[in-house]
């Protein structure tokens, strides 16, 4: 299997953007599997790869019962739950490289829906068929408590970057940690994809759409951003950073 990451921003008819195996989160338990031989002598039925999930398509429904774990090769999603009041809330965002699911190796459920925000595809790692495969219990064990460390890892990287005063701070918060994750699975940290739309950011950062709206176009007349159909170009992140407060 080849390790070859294509560059982002695809042109209108070339396949999406795909995250390279060694930097997408279920490369540890691959690396364990042989993945990356054409023959690694691995059974099927453990690891199906660029499965395709059309827009809108729902990947995983809240408190379903767990049976694997799923990577992003390409594209993206969201992950929704539901308050009292039966209103829809965004709770996340998945970009290519990330892990979805890996919770339900403690809950045994998964804890959010999760649907595709453009034309994507997922690796889906069967749990269960972990133990025909031909491997050490131990290896495969170390690889899972490895791939869960940086999942944990990437986690507290996106919630610590979050918690932010203002909405300004929050938005510009946002933006960073969406150029950190894409710079971290060895994607363009500039030219961001921007698949969700304002509706599903201001859920999930508790803003109004309208204030997100507005905070996006003055970034853009500041000239630290410029947004561009589903792309948003990082022109200052030095100016981000200030304003957001980390640093």
């Amino acid at each position: 299997m080849s390790r070859t990451c294509c560059l982002p921003g695809p042109a209108k008819g070339e396949p999406p953007q795909e995250v390279a195996c060694r930097e997408c989160g279920l490369d540890p338990i691959c690396q364990v599997l042989d993945y990356a031989e054409p023959e690694s002598g691995v059974p099927d039925g453990v690891l199906a790869r660029r499965t395709p999930i059309r827009r809108g398509e729902m990947l995983m429904a809240h408190n379903q019962p767990f049976h694997a774990i799923y990577a992003v090769k390409s594209g993206s999603f969201k992950a929704l739950t539901w308050d009292l009041s039966n209103s829809e809330r965004v709770v996340g965002f998945f970009l290519p490289g990330d892990l979805i699911g890996s919770d339900g190796l403690a809950t045994k459920r998964y804890s959010y829906t999760v649907r595709a925000l453009e034309e994507s595809s997922v690796c889906s790692l069967e749990i269960d068929a972990l133990t025909r495969v031909g491997r050490s219990r131990e290896a495969i064990q170390e690889a899972l408590i490895t791939l869960l460390g940086q999942e944990m890892a990437m986690s507290h990287m996106v919630t610590t970057s979050l918690i932010q005063q203002n909405a300004e701070q929050r938005l510009a918060a946002f933006i960073l940690s969406l150029a950190r994750r894409s710079s971290l699975r060895g994607l363009s940290s500039q030219e961001l994809g921007l698949s969700m739309s304002r509706s599903d950011i201001a859920s999930y950062l508790g803003l109004a759409r309208e204030t997100v709206s507005r905070i996006l176009t003055r970034f853009q007349k500041s000239r630290l951003i410029q947004l561009r159909k589903h792309t948003l170009k990082v022109l200052d992140s030095s100016a981000l950073e200030r304003l957001s407060a980390l640093g």
